[in-house]
């Protein structure tokens, strides 16, 4: 589970701001996991993680800050191949809502005849 992959003009300092940052969100989404998945997904990108082992493992045992889920779904979010993972990956890539679109054309129908 080794994703420190560090981009490019990585520090330390980046690392803790991203453990403050993270502390936050944490304390902003808790008791709401969809939420708490937002968070992750700005943080967690399609090919690479930019923070050290070390950063991620301290917020995984940060009993402080992080309900047990979110320590849990942290911690399977930087674990490739689980369903976690997949999940917050898919919220990063653009979605086509046909249903939303076929609903708008239904709309502007209506309101052009009068009737569906």
């Amino acid at each position: 589970m080794d994703h420190s992959k560090k981009a490019t003009g990585y520090t330390p300092e980046l690392g803790q701001r991203w453990i403050r940052y993270m502390r936050l969100a944490a304390a902003h989404s808790r008791n709401n996991a969809s939420h708490w998945f937002r968070y992750l997904r700005k943080d967690i990108e399609q090919k690479d993680v930019t923070f050290s082992q070390n950063e991620i493992d301290f917020l995984l045992n940060d009993k402080e800050y992080l309900t047990a889920f979110q320590r849990v779904s942290l911690q399977r979010a930087f674990t490739d191949g689980t369903v976690t993972r997949l999940r917050i990956q898919q919220l990063n890539q653009q979605h086509k809502y046909k249903s939303l679109d076929e609903r708008w054309e239904q709309f502007e129908q209506f309101r052009k005849t009068g009737r569906l």
